[in-house]
């Protein structure tokens, strides 16, 4: 596989194009991305630093070597290869046998509202399995690209979902993939403070995402997110 291959396939991952690809990471120019598409260029270490301190999830060294895989911390193949990952607990985080989750490889909020079965029905072949310690109730994994959850869920970390009922009962302050037919969110849940069928998807305190409101039967698919996976640049 050659650097632009690699390099392409990271592009791809995020769902962007390669101009806002580039802009994303902090280049001027897209320019030092297309002259690595014309062999011009090869994939530098400044470069691949840029990528890695953008999307925590990608492995430099594959970058830079194609040795190994494109995820950190994830290896195997579709028919039967288990991967290894470091979890970040989140809504109880224990708990359950370990078993591999399928991995996707594209952008969660994407995989949930395009497919109309939600992920696993009309869903691409995974891209990996993963074996995640303490994770043994997960539907699947996907990445991450957008910035509306940071820092808690930073673009390029990877979360692993269940599927819930959206008429039953939620957990008030975890992290819910809501899609309805407008949208499609990862936020935090909130019941509604008057006792109404209204349910607030929040962002981070602090930030500068507003609180969306939305009925329960506005709610097509919903699924509980139960462990982030981050890769931590030292």
């Amino acid at each position: 596989m050659t650097d632009w291959q690699r390099l392409e396939q990271v592009i791809k991952w995020t769902g962007l194009s390669t101009n806002a690809f580039a802009t994303g990471i902090g280049l001027k120019r897209s320019e030092n991305l297309y002259q690595i598409k014309r062999g011009n260029n090869r994939i530098s270490k400044n470069l691949a630093e840029l990528i890695v301190r953008k999307y925590g999830a990608v492995n430099r060294a594959w970058l830079l070597t194609g040795e190994g895989e494109m995820l950190d911390g994830a290896t195997g193949d579709r028919s039967g290869g288990a991967g290894v990952a470091v979890a970040m607990p989140a809504a109880g985080g224990a708990g359950g046998m370990e078993r591999r989750i399928p991995y996707y490889n594209m952008d969660a909020l994407r995989l949930v509202s395009e497919q109309p079965g939600g992920a696993g029905s009309s869903a691409p072949a995974p891209a990996y399995y993963l074996q995640v310690p303490g994770f043994g109730d997960c539907d699947f994994a996907a990445a991450v690209t957008g910035e509306a959850m940071a820092p808690e869920v930073p673009a390029g970390a990877v979360v692993a979902v269940k599927e819930v009922d959206p008429a039953g009962p939620v957990l008030p302050g975890e992290i819910y993939l809501a899609v309805t037919p407008e949208f499609a969110l990862m936020r935090y849940m909130q019941l509604d403070r008057e006792g109404g069928d209204r349910l607030w998807l929040a962002g981070p305190a602090g930030g500068t995402v507003e609180p969306v409101g939305v009925r329960r039967e506005r709610i097509v698919r919903l699924y509980l997110v139960k462990g982030i996976l981050i890769h931590k640049v030292l």
